[in-house]
């Protein structure tokens, strides 16, 4: 289990043991959750302070949604994050839990955490330096997992793009609904969680022991911001692809009407056509017209005369 000592402005120190708070600076401890083994008993070897049992119970939940807690001791925020896969679009969480104290941070997170990964990397490529305190380090952890979602977003913004392309390019016939169904189910997913965290976050905030700084109020204000962008534009992308369903469905029914017209128009016409055919059809003994030398080539004329004045007509009133 990796604990670091941080001070402001260095690079956190790996220490392989620890069994007190430091003199200066604080501690970070950060526990994976297939490696918990008496966590909350060091915890309170360190702080002096015992985790009340149905927090540990919650803290080692992995499918906890994210919320607050607090106690007089530490404040308990639970946070999801996404899982390590970069370009999919499946929205897969990561849950951890964050312990907050006056002089020390416990995270217990999943093994394949990447955000965590991310923050030790900067810090020792050196592109961030230690914060002030452990709710620095909390905000900075919480901005890079936040970040994550801001990628995400983008890469289905992309795909409604495309479904939207296809449902309305007239020379296709679109019936994937299942990449539809899929995509409905991935941004609801991602709206829930936006809110959930949007909910934690001002709950902590509300109800946090600590004190607050102006910087850091304005810091946890830009994570807010940061969710709340994830959050309109999943509602964007819900409402756009809603409008072009709708769209593509008022097309089919539009190109069907056309159909269905041009079907009536060769109906009415071939209406009478099919009458006089009718009539010169029957089995009677006496029809003069038949003995007639010019019948043939007089019904035929008829014919073709009435099917070019109703075509006339229909065109006239704009029928086609």
């Amino acid at each position: 289990m990796p604990y670091y000592l941080l001070s402001k402005g260095h690079t956190p120190k790996h220490l392989e043991t620890v069994d007190r708070l430091p003199e200066k600076g604080y501690l970070w401890l950060d526990f994976t959750r297939d490696r918990t083994h008496g966590w909350a008993g060091k915890i309170r070897e360190l702080t002096g302070v015992a985790i009340k049992d149905t927090h540990e119970v919650e803290c080692l939940n992995a499918g906890n949604g994210s919320f607050f807690d607090g106690t007089p001791d530490y404040d308990l925020l639970v946070f999801q994050g996404l899982g390590p896969d970069e370009r999919s679009l499946q929205i897969d969480t990561r849950t951890t839990a964050f312990i907050l104290f006056d002089r020390a941070l416990i995270t217990l997170r999943a093994t394949d955490n990447v955000s965590f990964v991310t923050v030790m990397e900067r810090f020792e490529e050196q592109r961030h330096k230690s914060p002030d305190d452990p709710l620095g380090l909390m905000l900075l952890i919480l901005d890079t997992m936040v970040d994550r979602y801001l990628g995400i977003r983008a890469r289905l913004t992309e795909r409604v793009e495309r479904l939207e392309n296809d449902l309305l390019n007239p020379d296709i016939a679109f019936d994937d609904t299942t990449a539809l169904l899929a995509h409905r189910r991935q941004t609801r997913k991602l709206e829930i969680l936006c809110n959930d965290q949007l909910e934690a976050l001002d709950s902590w905030r509300r109800g946090t022991r600590l004190t607050l700084s102006a910087r850091q109020a304005a810091r946890i204000v830009d994570l807010r911001e940061h969710i709340r962008q994830v959050l309109t534009d999943v509602e964007s992308q819900q409402r756009d692809i809603e409008a072009a369903v709708q769209l593509h469905y008022s097309m089919v029914a539009h190109r069907t009407n056309r159909i269905v017209k041009t079907l009536t128009l060769l109906s009415a016409i071939f209406l009478p056509l099919t009458f006089i055919v009718g009539i010169y059809g029957m089995n009677f003994d006496y029809m003069p017209e038949l003995r007639w030398r010019h019948g043939y080539f007089a019904v035929l004329g008829s014919m073709g005369a009435l099917a070019g004045v109703l075509l006339l007509v229909f065109k006239r009133r704009g029928y086609f």
